[in-house]
């Protein structure tokens, strides 16, 4: 397998010592790759330990050029940040400069168009390796923002592309605890676009617990408001009682998809108890800070590797590549809750073409999407919205046609007015020039 931004100190580290205490992947090679020399060193190091603590039959490759590792790949994994957290820093700054502002800011809003127009053109120079270099590889997409990087990849190359994302499993945390069952009695559907999906089904134990759930989150959301107490879910609460159901995500990624919640009359999302990037996310410099320093003491020996192999200290972003990696190789048939790939019907009423978050199930024939049927009207025309937005964004990444990109920005909810749309694109393509020369 190989990992393309593997330098992520927030991904690759957890990644590693989920592969090294797995038996599947006895004997696997590991190609390890990255643009920054320092961080991909660091990694190796780290990777080093892992290895020597746990007697894995590993073989660890590591190198500034993809090229070198690609050939005859089984699994791809990519997790690039172009122009890294300063470019996503630099991204909000501008749509503040007019009164927009972010939470998360690395999926939709004026951020994620910016983000976009970064990632799109090597995402799809990496895909064209792959058709070349390792045709058959399953890639596993972790980068945001992930719906138009898997779109873009899947319209311009014939790369099996799959967008995975940390989040597709949260109602398996947050139902139990409102519902008061077991995460590991809980089964759930959900449905949607990558960062706005919506929960269908949910039973424990066969049993139907998601109009117990709406029932007593409202009540706990009542409770907090009645008493001026923090509640984590007041956005999702108001999403779900205006649209009919809940979304998984956590209101700092949903309240970016609409215009309601990010405004001056809320306080910019204070009244929603909402953070503005950098927040509590894996981009404040607090965060960085310390997990840059955990990796480092890691690599060094300062720290004891078992931290990482027992208990992933620190480590936040967990990726689910591992577990589809191994279903694979054993040749099973599984049910997965979430992953990112073409609706191709799974969802009617949306393109065909459109890249949706929707359960599937992983084995010998690949990924094969389950039929969730007809969502609500209000919900399939928020979703249609978006995809349509996104599919300009991709449209403009991969032409430079500054019409269409005007067009992506302007139908953002988050963009209050056309003169803000072409203030905001002359901004960042100007700021992003180095990595813009298609327009």
């Amino acid at each position: 397998m190989v990992v393309i931004g593997a330098g992520s100190v927030a991904f690759t580290p957890g990644l590693l010592a989920e592969i090294a205490t797995s038996e599947v992947f006895r004997g696997a090679e590991i190609g390890l790759v990255d643009i920054d020399e320092e961080k991909l060193e660091i990694v190796r190091k780290v990777a080093s330990r892992v290895i020597g603590e746990t007697r894995a039959e590993l073989k660890i490759e590591t190198s500034l050029d993809r090229r070198d590792l690609l050939k005859n790949a089984d699994f791809v994994i990519i997790t690039i940040a172009v122009g890294g957290v300063k470019g996503i820093e630099t991204d909000v700054k501008i749509a503040e400069k007019y009164g927009i502002y972010h939470t998360i800011a690395d999926t939709v809003g004026p951020a994620g168009f910016s983000r976009s127009l970064r990632h799109i053109p090597p995402m799809i120079e990496i895909c064209r390796d792959i058709e070349t270099l390792c045709p058959n590889a399953v890639v596993f997409n972790e980068a945001n923002p992930l719906t138009t990087l898997c779109r873009a990849a899947r319209k311009m190359t014939r790369a099996n592309v799959i967008g995975l994302c940390t989040g597709v499993r949260g109602p398996r945390h947050f139902i139990p605890g409102v519902v008061g069952c077991k995460p590991e009695e809980l089964a759930f559907i959900s449905a949607g676009v990558n960062h706005l999906t919506w929960i269908l089904e949910a039973r424990a134990n066969g049993r139907d617990v998601y109009l117990v759930f709406k029932r007593r989150i409202k009540e706990l959301r009542d409770e907090a408001l009645k008493h001026s107490k923090p509640f984590h879910a007041f956005v999702s609460v108001e999403l779900m009682e205006t649209f009919g159901l809940y979304p998984v995500q956590g209101d700092h990624h949903v309240a970016e998809f609409f215009p309601y919640f990010l405004r001056p009359e809320t306080g910019y999302g204070a009244k929603y108890g909402l953070k503005l990037f950098p927040g509590d996310t894996i981009y404040s410099e607090e965060w960085r800070h310390n997990v840059w320093k955990m990796v480092m003491d890691w690599a060094e020996g300062r720290r004891p590797i078992k931290e990482l192999i027992e208990q992933r200290k620190g480590v936040t972003e967990h990726s689910f590549a591992y577990e589809l990696m191994e279903i694979i190789i054993k040749g099973e048939s599984k049910f997965f809750e979430g992953v990112n790939m073409p609706n191709a019907g799974c969802i009617e009423g949306l393109p065909r073409e459109a890249i949706v978050e929707i359960p599937a199930v992983i084995g010998p024939l690949g990924f094969k999407g389950l039929h969730v049927g007809r969502l609500p009207r209000s919900i399939e025309a928020i979703l249609l919205h978006r995809i349509i937005q996104q599919e300009l964004t991709v449209e403009a990444a991969l032409t430079g046609d500054r019409q269409i990109a005007l067009q992506a920005l302007s139908l953002d909810p988050m963009v209050p007015t056309i003169s803000v749309a072409k203030s905001l694109l002359n901004d960042y393509i100007e700021v992003n020039k180095q990595f813009l020369p298609q327009f």
